[in-house]
């Protein structure tokens, strides 16, 4: 059975749309494996379940889905091998944009594990133009970091040649595919299907994980940017290697999709970021003949950088602190209601639900603490 089974190995790279294409293989795990084609774990990012179970030396700042797997790698490998035996599947499709940071011997470790399931293994390994992907980047970073000047002014290097060595090195030097980002997303909806057919699915497969084109939006424009990283610097993630308390770990989901000024770095960093990015755009042009960026500085695109807040963006800004703010009152009511009903007083629960009910009747916790209280009243009577 081995001899017949094949594994495609989607290593990323992050900000490639890499998210996309996981939620919508995981969306569809059901009708994959129907085809064939197996999806496993119980995340859609494996970066999780490769990690745990294959990384060796990394620490975690904050819990992830990674500990589950991490404290006990061998039963997480017993029953992730559990899944394949007990599928029927010709095809597995893994994807993680951490196997990009996997050591040789790490990968060592992951390709003899892949060695007893399958007997091909094709890495899938996507690439960004390296101005705009470190636009990205820094903007990833920004919903973490304090250091804005840093972020701004010292671009992240996209280092595929370092990678795709690595993985030429583990897995052969034909087993690694390179596929440009710009390719896939010609049409945006059809993102993940453009990936499986690249990838050599198939139409079937590609058929199967298309969806909807439906996305959320959690870029962040010009001026979210700039205040979470200006919130970031008064109240820092961490401290002391450490998450900060003060941080409950989703202050960047008040920021995104906010509109106004597209997210850009000045021009002197797109300008550092295009050349510390020409050996990489050189060995993919020798290894690869993709030459779509091996453009000159002179056409390096302009700069969209702003600090200018537009109105729309404080409109926004305001509409969503409304909206917080209303859902932490919310909150507030039918916690006290709970304490309420805990100490047995049945009016001061019943008075903070009706209060929850008048001020926020949209709110769907509230619509169905109410339901409920209706329908025991009904068992009741």
């Amino acid at each position: 059975m081995r001899a017949e089974r094949r594994a495609i190995v989607h290593i990323g790279h992050r900000k490639t749309g890499t998210t996309f294409i996981q939620n919508h293989f995981h969306a569809n795990r059901a009708a994959l494996l129907n085809a064939g084609v197996l999806y496993p774990f119980e995340e859609a990012n494996h970066s999780f379940g490769l990690s745990g179970i294959f990384r060796q030396d990394h620490a975690e700042q904050a819990p992830t889905p990674r500990d589950r797997y991490a404290s006990d790698p061998e039963r997480a490998r017993t029953e992730l091998d559990r899944e394949l035996h007990a599928s029927e599947w010709h095809t597995l499709v893994l994807s993680g944009e951490v196997l990009t940071g996997f050591s040789r011997r790490e990968l060592e470790a992951f390709s003899d594990w892949l060695g007893r399931h399958v007997a091909h293994v094709q890495i899938v390994f996507v690439v960004r133009d390296p101005v705009e992907w470190a636009v990205s980047a820094a903007q990833q970073h920004l919903k973490t970091r304090s250091d804005i000047d840093a972020v701004f002014d010292r671009p992240e290097a996209a280092h595929w040649a370092n990678i795709i060595k690595r993985y030429r090195a583990a897995f052969g030097r034909r087993a690694v595919t390179v596929l440009e980002y710009e390719a896939l997303a010609a049409v945006r909806e059809r993102f993940a299907a453009q990936f499986a057919l690249s990838a050599g699915l198939g139409a079937n497969i590609a058929a199967i994980v298309q969806g909807d084109g439906t996305t959320v939006n959690e870029s962040l424009s010009m001026e979210a940017a700039l205040m979470l990283g200006r919130y970031n610097a008064r109240v820092p993630e961490l401290q002391d290697g450490r998450r900060n308390p003060a941080r409950s770990g989703t202050e960047s989901r008040a920021f995104a999709g906010l509109p106004g000024h597209k997210f850009d770095l000045p021009q002197t960093t797109r300008l550092k970021a295009h050349a510390q990015s020409r050996q990489d755009v050189a060995f993919l042009a020798r290894e690869f003949g993709i030459t779509r960026y091996s453009y000159p500085a002179s056409d390096v695109p302009p700069s969209r950088y702003t600090e200018e807040v537009s109105v729309e963006f404080l409109d926004a800004l305001t509409d969503r602190l409304v909206s917080h703010q209303a859902d932490a009152l919310a909150t507030r009511l039918l916690l006290d209601r709970q304490r309420l009903r805990n100490k047995g007083d049945r009016a001061g629960a019943a008075a903070a639900l009706e209060a929850a009910a008048t001020r926020f009747p949209t709110d769907e916790r509230v619509i169905r603490a109410v339901a409920a209280r209706e329908a025991a009243k009904e068992r009741q009577g």
